[in-house]
């Protein structure tokens, strides 16, 4: 890759060294002001990003919403007159535009940092891939719309289970897949064939396949590359659906007591932990060190779906005592995770790094008796990142450590923001809408919510905001003095800020799909 640090063919194994961050250098020399500084500044810094990435999924969640609570606006009805079958329908082809034109935002901000090969066009770069790559996509958009219409209303019409199973909300979020991944696919065509780095990639590949033509293949055929896509963006579409059962059940959930309230929200921070591992588990072996792309997506996208469910019942509450009260113990306990998982990673990191240098290889092979763990410890031994110049098994096992225990709070930082604003947006449009059921106790609506009654849900909402705040900015600080690197997202900020509206977008159409009144 361009700018990665190369590996001397000549450098003992035995001798091989870290780089460390610019902040990990600067804590060891200078004063202790001049380092107290340097982590402000940086915690600073990483809240500002967050919260303006955040504000933007916010917004952009609420106009969806918006759009859903008005429904067909062609009809001239209001929607209390709108039937389902339309109210429906309408609903979900402004979520198919909506997400559809992320979609694209996504891949165009990934295009976007590419170098075009006909340097012709540099000087118009985005143009000249939104240009490409809508004009690719907006017959499957047409197609896709059409077949999210036909179907919601055969569905709604022929299926009276779908009202309270939501048949068609499990049938659109497959459809808004197919999307995602026939651009994904025109994507990758076009970074093959128009930029530096596709075609020096497809140059070397044709090299060796000249080489030996023993492994020469047979062309790649669209359906089978479309298959290959398919399948690589799979876990989006299994947590998409994993989040509308979740919702589904909560939807049924009636909370009246404060045991009942903190066994829901044990319940749910216990299911939201169990998520993050196991999507950690996961990453940490694969054979090739994920990108922090691939781990912030990874890890945030189910957290954001379980914390706005969490904090929508929080508002739900008719005691705003209870509310302000419950947002304050999960301040707390946000506090206790985050500074626990942080020396946890912290003692996990020494352990690795403890291990002799003689035995570090050796370990290594003999743990890996088979022949896919010495390729893995060769893989490693031969990988090179941005943060990695020479590397050793073990270190690139704690540098992938720490980057991944970085990308779940980076995570999390979205994930309170977002379900903060998206939870307060679910019940200001639905809450009194004649079309939903939402409301007291999580269950229930009653159309009658008075003023009084959504400023108290916005000032305790800035409440819950202010708090999150100051524990992240705090939560930051000590985890940056304590080696945890939250530069690196800065190269992917463009990409993670779209597509944390993605996720807003997601989470907005599936509370608004689940309460929709049959």
């Amino acid at each position: 890759m361009p700018g990665a640090d190369r590996v001397h063919p000549a450098a003992p194994r035995e001798f091989l060294v870290v780089r460390q961050p610019t902040l990990t250098r600067l804590m060891t020399d200078g004063s202790d002001s001049r380092r107290s500084y340097l982590v402000v500044y940086r915690a600073a810094r990483t809240l500002r990003k967050v919260l303006r990435n955040s504000l933007l999924s916010v917004a952009l969640a609420w106009l969806l919403a918006v759009c859903c609570a008005a429904g067909n606006v062609f009809s001239g009805l209001p929607p209390a007159q709108q039937s389902y079958e339309m109210f429906l329908v309408a609903k979900m082809m402004w979520f198919h535009g909506f997400f559809s034109a992320t979609t694209v935002a996504i891949y165009l901000s990934l295009l976007a940092t590419e170098q075009l090969a006909d340097r012709s066009t540099a000087s118009s770069q985005l143009r000249h891939w939104l240009k490409k790559l809508t004009w690719r996509t907006s017959p499957i958009f047409v197609a896709v719309g059409l077949v999210i219409a036909g179907g919601c209303f055969a569905i709604s019409s022929l299926l009276w289970e779908d009202r309270q199973y939501n048949v068609s909300t499990y049938y659109t979020h497959c459809c808004s897949y197919l999307f995602a991944v026939c651009v994904n696919v025109h994507a990758r065509h076009l970074f093959r064939t128009e930029t530096v780095r596709g075609q020096t990639q497809t140059f070397k590949q044709q090299e060796q396949l000249a080489r030996h033509p023993s492994r020469l293949q047979a062309p790649r055929t669209p359906s089978r590359q479309y298959l290959r896509v398919l399948c690589h963006d799979l876990p989006l579409i299994v947590s998409a659906l994993f989040a509308t059962v979740y919702v589904h059940i909560v939807s049924f959930i009636t909370i009246k007591t404060q045991w009942g309230l903190a066994l829901f929200a044990l319940c749910s921070i216990t299911m939201k932990l169990v998520i993050q591992e196991l999507a950690k588990s996961f990453l940490f072996k694969q054979r090739r060190t994920p990108n922090m792309r691939t781990m912030a997506i990874t890890v945030a996208a189910p957290t954001i779906l379980v914390d706005t469910q969490l904090r929508t019942v929080l508002l739900c509450q008719d005691s705003t005592s209870m509310t302000l009260v419950s947002s304050m113990v999960l301040a707390v306990a946000e506090i206790l995770m985050r500074t626990s998982k942080s020396a946890y990673v912290q003692w996990r990191t020494r352990r690795i790094m403890a291990q002799p240098p003689r035995q570090r290889l050796a370990v290594s092979l003999r743990s890996g008796e088979t022949s896919s763990e010495i390729r893995r410890v060769r893989a490693a031994l031969q990988r090179s990142t941005s943060s990695i110049r020479l590397v050793d098994v073990t270190q690139d096992r704690a540098q992938r450590l720490l980057a991944l225990h970085a990308a779940e709070t980076y995570a999390d930082m979205y994930a309170e923001y977002i379900a903060m604003g998206c939870s307060y947006g679910i019940l200001y449009f639905f809450s009194a809408h004649p079309k939903y059921k939402i409301g007291t106790g999580g269950v229930a609506s009653s159309t009658g919510k008075s003023a009084v009654t959504y400023w108290s849900y916005m000032a305790t909402v800035a409440l819950q905001v202010g708090i999150e705040v100051l524990v992240d900015f705090l939560a930051c600080a000590i985890e940056i003095r304590h080696g945890i690197d939250f530069e690196n997202f800065n190269q992917d900020d463009a990409f993670l800020a779209v597509f944390m509206v993605a996720v807003a977008l997601i989470n907005v159409h599936i509370s608004s799909s689940i309460y929709l009144r049959g």
